[in-house]
């Protein structure tokens, strides 16, 4: 559900007609029923206030009407997200007629920002993360324009939200910068809300293999929130200790706080965090060896999901099914889950890791297949999708800085991706394409250092700025070609090699020859990966590695 404001925090300059306050105690009272949780009672009673607004020409009372609309929207979130825009619309709609009559008089704009940063929620929803994204950029426009009323608090959401949807899309350097601005602008608001800055970069620490610092940031939030939070809060703060419990196999706790996290999710309307407390609770049963219980219940989790929505938590909840079925020997079924959260994937990272979890079940499918026709056949799917998957992590590496994020990452995906497709070349005594395979990890490009000596001079080339925007390329100091750069590693590297704020990036590497004569061993994947994964993993230059 989106973050609720009290509408009575919002004052214009001029006042409520005083025929109207009725209805905006009726209205502040279903506000605070939605905070409490009774989404159901807030919800009739928004409808209500609604009714009693239809016919007049009050300007004031269409202002009551946007904030009105803009709280039905996000009680109905949890329902019917295409029913929650539409009545976003509306309160957009409401808004910007109050500010085109009387300007901003009675706090409207305000409410407009509230809108759009509710539009973009209810958007990701839809699974429309780039229109979500762009909603937001229009809230910061109108932000920057005018001295509102609760800047502070709507900058925040902007960073927040923004970070969230960039998480999904799996931007997570441009997510990590935004969740910092959101810790940032939460400090000076209100510490309470640093709470949703700490999950996302606990959700970011653990997509890059930092375990370490995602516990960190998971116990934080749990620190951090009070026993005296609204429901929204209260949810969070069960399910982070869930969390907590679970990173340190505190298996018999997280199961409980799990499923009180569910209950308070579902009494509060919260669907995201509903499903996200039942997939954390499968998680549970997986962990502690008890699959089949752990694939029930993401079935009956699943069964109960918007198939036109909820993509993210869709996604997770076949992942861990196909790691269900997976441990209970259950290969067809598993095959089918992976598929099924690969067809929900919205960003190259994310199918990367369910296709990896895909081969190896197709390696462990086929040491369990008598047959040595279908074991061969096994072995070989397992080995065209570890190949195209480690050809694509190792491209997707450049959209990390140079360090140790890029590193846990690629340690995370590309590194088991290599020893499942080293292990099947050799276990199908394909010596060629082992031989390629070798070529291909001793060309792999790694900066580890933080300096990097260029020709004749040593310059520093430093991470790009924390900025979500798109990076800026500066030509190379030299009159070579960008085919004449000299190679690092195998792989060119593109930037200002003479600015010490150069933003490094590798170009993509030769296609190697490793036998003379014969076309690159390793064409047909890179092909695979560049078409499965829609990024440039080789260039079209070919070099001999002899």
């Amino acid at each position: 559900m989106t973050e609720q404001v009290d509408p009575r925090a919002v004052r214009g300059k001029k006042p409520l007609g005083p025929q109207w306050h009725a209805l905006r105690d009726a209205h502040n009272a279903a506000v605070r029923l939605l905070q409490t949780g009774d989404v159901d009672t807030a919800t009739r009673r928004l409808r209500e206030v609604l009714s009693a607004l239809e016919e007049t020409d009050d300007v004031s009372a269409w202002d009551l009407r946007a904030r009105a609309q803009l709280n039905l929207a996000s009680a109905l979130e949890s329902v019917d997200a295409a029913a929650a825009l539409e009545m976003t619309d509306q309160a957009i709609t409401t808004a910007s007629a109050v500010l085109e009559r009387d300007g901003d008089e009675y706090g409207s704009r305000t409410v407009l920002v509230n809108a759009l940063l509710s539009r973009a929620q209810t958007l990701a929803l839809r699974d429309r993360l780039d229109d979500a994204l762009a909603q937001i950029i229009v809230a910061e426009g109108v932000l920057n324009e005018h001295d509102l009323e609760q800047a502070d608090l709507m900058r925040f959401s902007a960073h927040n939200i923004r970070s969230g949807l960039l998480i999904f899309a799996g931007r997570l350097e441009e997510a990590d910068a935004e969740a910092r601005r959101a810790l940032s602008a939460a400090l000076v608001v209100d510490p309470r809300l640093a709470v949703h800055a700490y999950m996302n970069l606990a959700a970011i620490a653990q997509r890059t293999g930092d375990e370490q610092a995602a516990w960190e940031f998971t116990d934080l939030a749990a620190r951090l929130q009070g026993d005296d939070s609204d429901a929204i809060a209260a949810q969070i703060t069960v399910e982070n200790r869930a969390r907590v419990a679970m990173q340190q196999r505190r298996f018999a706790e997280a199961e409980t706080a799990f499923l009180r996290a569910a209950e308070l999710a579902e009494a509060a309307g919260l669907r995201a965090r509903l499903a996200a407390s039942r997939t954390g609770l499968a998680a549970v049963y997986l962990e502690s060896g008890n699959p089949a219980r752990a694939a029930k219940r993401l079935r009956e989790l699943i069964a109960g999901m918007d198939p036109a929505g909820d993509v993210h938590e869709r996604r997770e909840a076949y992942g861990f099914l196909g790691d269900a079925e997976s441990k209970r020997g259950r290969f067809a079924l598993a095959e089918e889950a992976y598929r099924a959260a690969r067809d929900l994937t919205r960003s190259a990272h994310e199918r990367c890791r369910v296709n990896l979890r895909r081969a190896e079940m197709q390696a462990e499918w086929a040491s369990f297949t008598p047959g040595p026709r279908t074991r061969t056949e096994r072995l070989t799917a397992g080995l065209h999708m570890a190949i195209p998957v480690l050809l694509a992590t190792e491209a997707l590496r450049g959209d990390f800085a140079p360090g140790p994020v890029r590193e846990r990452w690629s340690l995370q995906v590309a590194a088991p991706a290599r020893e499942l497709a080293f292990r099947l070349a050799v276990t199908l005594r394909d010596g060629e394409l082992l031989f390629a395979l070798i070529e291909n990890a001793t060309a792999s490009a790694t900066l580890m250092a933080e300096a990097i000596e260029a020709g004749d001079a040593a310059a520093t080339l430093t991470a790009p700025d924390a900025s979500p925007g798109p990076r800026v390329h500066s030509p190379a100091t030299t009159d070579a070609s960008a085919d004449d750069l000299l190679p690092a590693a195998a792989s060119g590297f593109v930037g200002d090699l003479g600015a010490a704020t150069a933003d490094l990036r590798f170009a993509p590497p030769p296609r190697v020859v490793a036998i003379p004569g014969r076309p690159p061993v390793l064409e047909a994947f890179i092909r695979a990966a560049e078409e499965e994964y829609g990024v440039t993993v080789r260039s079209e230059r070919v070099v001999a590695s002899w």
